[in-house]
């Protein structure tokens, strides 16, 4: 390998967390940041780098560029889809890697990921690079190629479109927060909904990535009657992103929570959620934005839910049924032995 060879591959390696936490804020999309992050290495591998001065700047313009095509692409996809689109959750590792530790630098809670779709590529890029990345309006003009007071105006505009669309633009308090999720995952599990009720505002927003069925006669938590009002699935999926005004949104919820055996608090892009298991592998997530209060009178006011396996699959690599397997091979030293794992989650482990 060449001395221009290795200054290249250890340039780019020194950026690369931060390119694919820049990709990932820009897409939604993990598998989609990794594809632009190989398009920005083959095309550094191969790019005339000798006046390059500051490899970092130069990459993450590339990112950046290559992420907004993508983006104009892929929104043109989502806008012809019947149901509405979400992006893909990152669960928070244990033991995080660089590109983890990448992406809590640039802090983005999932609810303001989902309202990004509400910006044009290149205001989504300004805010982004401004917001998360805290690049300042000179640089951002230079990766846009515009001026200084324009990428001021865009970061500007952007922030006040994901105001009046309700992004929550702060963090909420995180010791309210999780213990508002904690309820809520209480109430799941035993189906209580006299705790639900109290838990929820009076108009909540139910966003879901596949539509939901209201819960079967069989389950006592629901009113008859608001079955009866239930959309059909087609329906529902056309009205996920609408305010839900009727509490026939419980059944939808109820039902998922029904399906699942437990339910544990993860955590996804920096906040707390919910995971339901199912024989072991994460069957749905459920994101939850509050009203913002800081005491006991936080209520819920939006659910992000997310069931489809195409969202779940990374989820499951980190903590699902064959996820736990490994580790618990790992942990009785005989990696390749096979590690029986009961059904509803802690394992059957030799002590």
């Amino acid at each position: 390998m060449t001395d221009q060879g290795i200054d290249k591959a250890s340039s780019f390696e020194a950026a690369r967390a931060r390119l694919l936490a820049l990709a990932y804020r820009m897409l939604g999309s993990r598998a989609e940041a990794e594809d632009v992050v190989q398009d920005v290495w083959l095309k550094w591998h191969l790019a005339d780098t000798q006046a390059v001065q500051t490899p970092a700047a130069w990459l993450t313009t590339l990112a950046t560029r290559t992420a907004i095509d993508r983006l104009r692409h892929a929104q043109r996809e989502r806008a012809s889809q019947a149901r509405g689109w979400l992006p893909e959750p990152w669960l928070d590792e244990v033991a995080p890697s660089a590109e983890e530790l990448a992406l809590r630098a640039a802090d983005m809670s999932y609810g303001v990921m989902l309202l990004l779709e509400h910006l044009k590529p290149d205001e989504r890029a300004a805010f982004v690079l401004h917001e998360a990345f805290e690049c300042e309006y000179a640089e951002i003009a230079s990766i846009l190629e515009r001026t200084p007071a324009g990428c001021r105006q865009m970061v500007h505009r952007a922030r006040e479109r994901l105001r009046r669309a309700g992004a929550p633009l702060e963090r909420p308090d995180p010791v309210v927060h999780g213990r508002i999720v904690e309820r809520l995952r209480v109430a799941l599990e035993a189906q209580d909904r006299a705790g639900l009720l109290q838990l929820f505002s009076d108009t909540p927003q139910l966003i879901s990535d596949v539509p939901l069925c209201a819960a079967p006669a069989s389950l006592p938590t629901v009113n008859p009657s608001l079955r009866a009002h239930a959309p059909a699935p087609e329906t529902q999926a056309l009205r996920a992103r609408e305010p839900v005004s009727d509490p026939g949104w419980m059944g939808a919820i109820t039902s998922l929570a029904h399906q699942a055996s437990h339910a544990e608090v993860v955590s996804m892009d920096g906040a707390v959620c919910i995971a339901l298991f199912c024989d072991g592998d994460i069957i749905g997530l459920i994101d939850v934005q509050t009203d913002g209060a800081t005491d006991l009178s936080a209520r819920i006011v939006s659910l992000r839910i997310l069931t489809s396996a195409a969202h779940l699959q990374a989820a499951n690599q980190m903590l699902g049924r064959e996820a736990v397997k490994v580790l618990l091979g790992r942990i009785k030293g005989h990696p390749g032995e096979s590690v029986t794992v009961s059904r509803d989650f802690p394992v059957d482990v030799d002590a």
